[in-house]
């Protein structure tokens, strides 16, 4: 049995007890759970056009291997990593770990994209996008959605992709050899490309390959938390520091878009 929204509380209520005060737990709590209530209410909204994709499924992966959990992109997250006008018909987006088709179908909703292309490993998850597609009655100025399921260390990326999504899919060498396989497309067609990477465990591995933080939303409502060896880090016991970033090629920040 899943737990409940009170046990979900508790947790929160526990774990921001080395804050101090109960009314900053308090907000820190209430903010939690009135993002809550508007993630259900955008859930609605978008199962009225055909759109169901708000059930995790936390048995899709092995616990060792590097591909995590399957849980759906939260609705905010996704307006705030790509606001509105933000990206246009001379951009095309690559969704890694594309699932039920929450963040392609939601980008194709929303901008004139040249295309839409997700990927998704898992078999059942792809039927479940490819359906949510089929059924989808709501906007589409994209005209063009593609939904690939393989390993995304065997997708070679398509030379006219300009932003890499990652709601955080996978870890280890499997994010290094997606990375590399961005940067062979990147060597192939130079062009500036965005990774867009909510929860960005896999910071490290950017920054040492080149990539730098463009713009962020850091984190700051949580309290430190214990470390899995021992320290104290900066971060909730679900988040890591920087709830979500968008990183481009050292060499291409502050460049005008073209």
């Amino acid at each position: 049995m899943g737990e409940g929204l009170g046990d979900r509380i508790d947790q929160l209520w526990s774990a921001t007890k080395p804050a101090g005060s109960v009314p900053r737990r308090a907000l820190l709590v209430g903010t939690w759970a009135w993002e809550r209530v508007e993630e259900g209410w955008a859930d609605s909204r978008f199962r009225r056009y055909g759109l169901d994709t708000s059930v995790p499924d936390r048995d899709i992966y092995d616990a060792g291997s590097d591909s995590l959990v399957y849980i759906p992109a939260r609705w905010r997250a996704l307006q705030q990593v790509l606001p509105a006008g933000s990206l246009g018909p001379g951009d095309a987006l690559l969704d890694y770990g594309a699932g039920r088709g929450r963040v392609a179908i939601w980008a194709a909703s929303h901008f004139p994209l040249h295309r839409v292309v997700g990927v998704e490993l898992d078999g059942g998850l792809h039927a479940a996008a490819q359906a949510n597609l089929e059924r989808w009655q709501g906007p589409r100025p994209c005209p063009t959605v593609e939904l690939v399921c393989t390993d995304a260390r065997d997708f070679d990326v398509p030379d006219d992709i300009t932003v890499a999504f990652f709601y955080n899919p996978f870890v280890g060498e499997t994010f290094r050899t997606v990375l590399k396989n961005i940067t062979a497309s990147l060597v192939r067609r130079p062009r500036r490309l965005a990774i867009a990477y909510v929860y960005p465990v896999m910071n490290d591995a950017l920054v040492s390959a080149g990539w730098a933080v463009e713009r962020h939303q850091v984190n700051r409502s949580w309290v430190s938390t214990q470390s899995a060896d021992g320290s104290r880090v900066p971060v909730s016991p679900w988040l890591p520091p920087y709830t979500w970033a968008i990183y481009r090629r050292s060499q291409d920040r502050g460049l005008p878009t073209p």
